[in-house]
Parts: structure tokens; sequence; C-alpha cells
């Protein structure tokens, strides 16, 4: 990017220095005046610049070049992990599609385990009756006793 910077001045008294100055290819132009009274431009209502000097110096100009370069940097590499990410997930995706499940079919076992949950249940009762007569023959025992 090429940066112009010329200055214009006629010095004559009451009056200042006006420059121009624009970018590349003549695009972004701007003239600042300094703020004066009376001047040609604030007597129309055409002084855009307020008495603002908007010139960019050779320090801004590297800065300013150096921050496009990072950002121009940067962008690249955002879009290169952009990619990366795609063909990433486009892997993950194939590698979950060739996954193979493999599933274990027991429903010929469901019977089987319906029947022997009803013989624990049943032996769990019985054991239950049998720890209650034992308890109870020890208090029938004791009652003799006394």
């Amino acid at each position: 990017m090429s940066f112009t910077s010329r200055s214009y001045s006629q010095r004559f008294v009451g009056q200042k220095t006006m420059s121009v100055y624009g970018g590349a290819g003549g695009y972004g132009t701007c003239i600042s005046t300094p703020l004066i009274g009376h001047s040609y431009y604030s007597s129309r209502g055409l002084d855009l610049t307020d008495g603002l000097d908007l010139h960019v110096d050779a320090n801004e100009k590297a800065m300013l070049q150096n921050q496009n370069e990072r950002l121009a940097s940067y962008i690249q590499k955002v879009h290169s992990m952009a990619k990366e990410n795609e063909r990433l997930d486009k892997q993950i995706k194939e590698w979950y599609m060739s996954k193979t499940v493999i599933t274990h079919e027991y429903s010929a076992y469901l019977a089987t385990i319906a029947d022997l949950q009803d013989k624990i249940r049943a032996a769990s009762t019985s054991n239950a009756k049998i720890y209650l007569e034992i308890d109870n023959s020890k208090l029938a025992a004791e009652d003799f006793k006394m």
C-alpha cells in the first residue's frame, strides 16, 4: 500500500497551512485546514475536519502497515485452521460411520432369568420363615425355663 503526503501552503497574514494527503490510487484523499474564523471553507460550511490536522506521519504509516500485515496473517491463520477443522470433522464422521457396533441378543435368556429370580424370591421367603420360627422357639424355651 502506498501513501503520499503533500503539503501545499501559502503564508499570508492570518492564514495557515493547508495539507492534502491520500491513499494509493487517489482513494481516500483528504484536505485538512486549520480552524480559522473567516476562512474560505468555514464561511461556506465546508470545513469537514473541524480544525483537526489528520496528517499521518511515517511512524504512524509504518505502524499501520505492520498492524495490517499482522491482521492479514491472523486472518490467513484463521482460514487455515477452519479448513483443518473441517477436515478433522470429516474424518471423525467417517470414523463413526465405519465403526461397527456389536450388540448382544439377550432375549433368549430373559425367561431363564425370570425363572431364577422367582426361585431366589421363594428361597428368601422360606429362609425368613425359618428364622422367624427359630426366634419363636427361643422365646418359647425361655418361657418354659421361667
